[in-house]
């Protein structure tokens, strides 16, 4: 009679974890297998992921850039590595990049969506125009280059 005991409760028991098992595995647990970057400041396109980083470096020295023309293509990820002549710096890139400051020593990374119609962006350092980065369409073509009349 004990056999049939510990038999019962053996059986009761993988009973109860299989029951238990199939609750937790038909519940709405989230998918933890899909990681979802927050979307860059000032970027329109929230929610949107670019399958492609683009890296570019430049240096400030005296107050200015050095490598001052940079290009990306709109729906794409760029990354603007800027390292420093020993002063501490501020940067915006016209409607993509906020002020962002730049730091004294060492390199600063700078990582946002190129975002917007096609055509030339200022670069502010401190204030003041420093260079140029000129949006592209998928084919490499700016507004300027591609013969439409402008808006304004």
């Amino acid at each position: 009679m004990a056999r049939r005991r510990i038999g019962n409760t053996f059986i009761r028991g993988i009973a109860v974890i299989l029951v238990g098992l199939g609750v937790a595995a038909c519940g709405d647990a989230p998918d933890a297998g899909t990681q979802i970057t927050p979307p860059v400041p000032l970027s329109p396109t929230a929610g949107e992921i670019p399958e492609e980083t683009f890296q570019a470096t430049a240096t400030i020295s005296d107050g200015a850039l050095d490598t001052d023309q940079f290009s990306g293509q709109v729906g794409t990820a760029f990354q603007l590595v800027i390292t420093v002549d020993g002063a501490e710096h501020t940067l915006v890139i016209e409607e993509l990049v906020a002020e962002t400051a730049i730091a004294a020593e060492g390199e600063t990374t700078i990582d946002f969506t190129v975002v917007g119609d096609p055509g030339p962006l200022d670069i502010m350092l401190d204030g003041e125009r420093a260079g140029t980065f000129d949006r592209q369409t998928a084919s490499g073509i700016t507004d300027s280059e591609s013969g439409l009349p402008d808006d304004g």
